[in-house]
Parts: structure tokens; sequence; C-alpha cells
């Protein structure tokens, strides 16, 4: 595996930061991740594929992208990838209705799966999707041998708009992918989040898909507004500093919950994944030092240790994580850089969910929120 990685500014066109690639025409993919504007304005796409011409293209907006420790909201980041030992395949499906993310991760998974597919990363718009119901579709083809990877794409305003894709052609809207990586070729993963719980255990009481209507029988908001006082006036945008902790029974494992809307009408609560009614609940909070113990305990999580060998890492963050830790989110990617090395490349963004399995021993990938997700690919 060869990587060059680019930098492109809107005077400044595309530079290269690292170049490895001996004969870009036979790289096998590009990752590229920027701002939505950016994506929109396309301006990037053509120069780009005159470098790498026979290239595959993906990725998406951000609100924020990564770039080894640096965090970039204008501009493009690009990853190439010449494989040696491996190949790439890509699956698009258009996002026309909501109702059909279970069937959207189930069409991505068996257009891609052969006995040679190692690992699946899943990019994906942000409207007409349920990152829950998504996941489920892309495990129920799996059944827990294929690791999954990946995350809901973003963009810069943080409002639950639309993100671009980018499959193989400039960015587009409604649009989820899934990248295989076939043949001699290892994955590591690892995902955590570094929020504690706090206050009283809670029972949701009602509730469809992704809204809440009650909690513990109370109005959903109406809880809310109490426990975060004076920061109330700023929901949603505050609730992304509070999210839910969420687990069915004591068999279950939790996963946590962004709040993304709010409703004063009906006092319900729309979170970004689902929240099956009665589950049980409490509301989490944290602080930098806690966020940044969750970056490195991803890592860890992954099992991955530096082996003098070029590889790619996918990074994909929450945006609430970004939220809290305000000027010191690079901090973050600091702790993510010092343990995967020097030759590991890192791109990713910020996010509005997170897909990965919780870890190598469970290999079915469960929708995050509020977390750190990792993916590590190198050839063997």
């Amino acid at each position: 595996m060869k990587i060059d990685s680019l930098l492109w500014g809107s005077e400044s066109g595309w530079e290269f930061k690292s170049r490895n690639i001996d004969q870009p025409e036979d790289s096998d993919i590009v990752f590229v991740f920027g701002s939505a504007k950016e994506m929109v304005d396309n301006l990037y796409f053509a120069d780009l594929r005159k470098i790498y011409p026979n290239a595959i293209f993906v990725g998406g907006s951000s609100a924020g992208t990564i770039y080894h420790t640096d965090l970039i909201d204008m501009g493009v980041v690009a990853s190439a990838i010449s494989l040696e030992k491996s190949r790439v395949q890509l699956a698009v499906e258009p996002l026309h209705n909501i109702e059909e993310s279970f069937q959207i991760g189930q069409k991505l998974f068996d257009t891609l799966y052969s006995d040679e597919l190692k690992h699946i990363v899943v990019l994906s718009d942000t409207i007409n999707i349920n990152g829950s119901r998504f996941v489920e579709g892309l495990n129920s083809g799996s059944k827990g041998k294929i690791p999954i990877s990946g995350g809901i794409l973003a963009e810069e305003t943080m409002t639950f708009d639309h993100a671009y894709v980018i499959a193989d052609a400039p960015a587009e809207k409604l649009l989820a992918i899934g990248i295989g990586f076939y043949g001699d070729i290892e994955s590591f993963y690892g995902s955590d989040s570094g929020w504690d719980e706090f206050g009283a255990e809670r029972v949701i009481t009602k509730s469809t898909g992704n809204r809440v209507y009650e909690i513990d029988g109370e109005p959903a908001l109406d809880l809310y507004k109490k426990y975060l006082g004076d920061l109330a006036d700023g929901l949603p945008a505050s609730g992304l500093r509070f999210p839910l902790n969420i687990w069915e029974d004591e068999n279950s494992p939790p996963v946590i919950r962004t709040l993304a809307v709010i409703d004063e009408d009906d006092r319900s609560l729309t979170f970004v994944g689902d929240v099956p009614e009665g589950s049980k609940a409490k509301l989490m909070k944290t602080n930098i030092d806690g966020l940044i113990d969750g970056s490195e305990s991803a890592i860890e999580m992954s099992g991955f240790s530096p082996a003098q060998k070029s590889g790619y890492c996918l990074a994909v963050s929450c945006i609430g994580r970004r939220l809290v830790l305000d000027q010191l989110t690079e901090e973050e990617l600091y702790v993510i850089d010092e343990h995967v090395g020097d030759d590991i490349e890192i791109t990713g963004f910020y996010s509005y969910g997170e897909i990965a399995p919780f870890s190598k021993e469970l290999k079915s990938c469960r929708f995050h929120n509020q977390t750190m997700t990792l993916t590590v690919l190198q050839e063997r």
C-alpha cells in the first residue's frame, strides 16, 4: 500500500503534502473530505481526477475535516491509495425514503459481498436515512462475519441539513455508499466515547423510532429542560452536550444517542438513531479530559500497533465532541496521531453518527453517537 496526501484551497489548488505513489494512474481509491460549501462548488474535483484518472473517488462533506493533527474548516483533503495485494469495490444506493433505511444497508452489503471481502466502509447523507435501521440492514447480510465501519456525513452549519456524498463523481445529496476491501488486507477498528452518566435511571415510556415523546411518563422535552437549566434556551444545539445513554436490557450493550430536533408543540425529542420504547436511559455529560481519554481508548480497542508499514486511518468523530472540546478539538487528534505512528495516513470528518463494531470480537456493527471511531487499513 502506497499513499499520497493532498490539500486543496480555493486559491492554491491541489498541493501534495506527501507523495509516495510512483504511478498515479494505477491508484485504486481516493478518500476526499471537505466542507459542504466546497463540495457544492465542486472546484476541486476535475483537477484531482486528472491526477488519479483510474481511481474510485469516495468521501463527502464534514462538520470539520480531519488531517492528522489538523482540523480544517475550509478546503478539501484527499488521500490517494495504491494497493499492491488487495482491491476495492464501490456500491451506491439512492436515499428516496427514510423507511427504506434497512433495505439500503442490506443492498449495499449484498452488492459488495464475496468470499474475499475483508472490510466495508460506509458513508451516507444525513437526510432520508435512519442510522439504526441502516446498520440493522448491513448486519442482516454480514451476520457478524464482516466488520463494517464509517459514519453519517455532516456539514459545517451543524443544522442536520443535507450532507454531500462523493460516489466516484462530484458530490451529491441523498446517497449512501459502501466501499468493500478484498484480498490480502487487514482492518483494525475501535470506538469509544469518554462520556459519563449522571442523574437517575429513566425509562423511555413512549417513543416511535428515533422520536421520544415521554420519559418516565413525563414529556421528554420537559425533562431535558429541567436538567439543562439555563442551557435549555440553546436547545437543540445545547443538547449535543448532554446525550442520552440507552440500553434495552442488561444483556445489550448501551449506545449513545444525540439530540437533533425538539418539538415545542408535542414536547418531543428527536434523536440521531432509534430510541426504542421501554429502553432504560440516563443522561450523560463529559469534560475535555474525558473525551481525550475516549479517543485514546478507541485506538487501544482496535488492537492496532505501529509496524513500520504504511496504512490508512479513517477517523470519524461526532460534532457533539467538537462542541465540548471547542478550541481544544485538535487535542483528540494529537492522541490518535501519536498512537498510530508516522507510517499511517489519517483523514476523516466530524459526523452526525458513527458506525463500528463494539470490538474485534463483536464484528456486528452498531450505530453510535458522540464517539471517536477509528478504522485502520493495512495490507498484510
